[in-house]
């Protein structure tokens, strides 16, 4: 069995590639013709990153969220499992930070970010209007048929980059990790620990 810090970076790789899915349709270099399907192919993509942050957040947390709830692995709504964590430990949502700088006493410092990155209520938004997007419109339904989803796709992709380039998840425990996102190759997750 994997550790926990294996899968939550397993589950950060599946979703950059989701991520370059996107970027892909949107370069052109996975040509979609119809715009229809476009915007779904794009929305399934945030989506379904959106499910992998969930997952991630929860295998960092795995062994304190199965004691209150033996069957975890049956949430499949991010906003459900996102809910359920918070109960679990207020403090699991990726924390965007800035990449590690040596000190002068030879210790990493990682220093939050204070915007440009999805917050956990953009989560929330981002999940909403993913849904809509993919749902078929009932053609009697009254109204105008845009759906606004805030930020342009390419404003959600820097926002969700943004978000776990360099990032970090405070466990049930009080530990941490930090952990990169880069653009390619191997997603690093490492054990963080608080100065007295």
């Amino acid at each position: 069995m994997a550790s926990n810090e294996e899968i939550y970076a397993n589950c950060i790789a599946r979703l950059r590639n989701r991520l370059n899915v996107i970027d892909d349709v949107l370069s052109g270099k996975l040509p979609i013709p119809h715009q229809g399907v476009l915007a779904e192919v794009i929305f399934i993509q945030f989506r379904k990153s959106l499910e992998e942050l969930a997952f991630a957040s929860l295998s960092a947390n795995e062994d304190e969220y199965s004691k209150m709830h033996a069957k975890f692995s049956v949430h499949w709504r991010a906003n459900d499992m996102l809910t359920e964590l918070e109960k679990v430990n207020p403090g699991f949502y990726p924390v965007a930070v800035e990449a590690p700088k040596e000190t002068p006493r030879g210790l990493k410092h990682v220093g939050r970010l204070a915007d440009g990155f999805m917050t956990r209520e953009e989560f929330a938004k981002l999940y909403k209007y993913s849904s809509e997007v993919l749902h078929t419109r009932n053609p009697y339904k009254e109204g105008d048929p845009t759906i606004s989803i805030g930020y342009t796709v390419e404003e959600w992709l820097a926002r969700f980059r943004k978000l776990l380039r360099w990032h970090f998840m405070t466990l049930v425990n009080h530990n941490a990790v930090l952990c990169t996102m880069p653009d390619q190759g191997l997603i690093h997750v490492y054990p963080l620990q608080r100065l007295p």
